[in-house]
């Protein structure tokens, strides 16, 4: 679920218009958008003022992008303040680091402590989605012992 999720981010970053591509996720992903503060990954993997590399658009298949507005359209199974969260999660994968930095995303979420809570936070939002792709089953569940 966790790596569909960061090949759509990966995706969307290549959209040639990427305006229009937010504008598409925008339905499902409201809360995320730009940070000033933190720059705006580009297909690079970084921002746009660190590299002096012309930005080269990879072209997409129609099977691309319905992987990445299917993947994106997951998120209407949460709540949509977690919908933020799991974004910039998502982002920081996508952007090559092996971990998530929880201490981060605090400020980014609005907090000044509670990283262990934002990491479970993530964990339940990820579980949910999950649950509402399997029908919506609770006992289908993998975290539910079976009887």
């Amino acid at each position: 679920m966790e790596d569909r999720l960061v090949e759509a981010m990966l995706t969307c970053w290549r959209t040639p218009d990427r305006e229009r591509g937010w504008q598409r996720l925008r339905s499902a992903w409201p809360e995320i958008s730009r940070d000033a503060l933190a720059g705006d990954y580009d297909a690079r993997g970084g921002d746009g003022r660190s590299s002096d590399v012309p930005l080269k658009l990879a072209s997409q298949t129609r099977e691309e992008v319905a992987e990445m507005e299917e993947a994106f359209g997951w998120l209407n199974a949460i709540d949509p303040a977690d919908r933020k969260l799991v974004g910039l999660a998502i982002a920081q994968l996508a952007a090559g680091k092996r971990e998530i930095s929880w201490m981060k995303l605090l400020a980014r979420m609005g907090a000044d402590h509670g990283a262990d809570g934002l990491r479970k936070r993530y964990g339940r939002a990820l579980h949910a989605i999950c649950v509402a792709q399997s029908g919506g089953n609770p006992s289908r569940s993998p975290s539910r012992p079976q009887m």
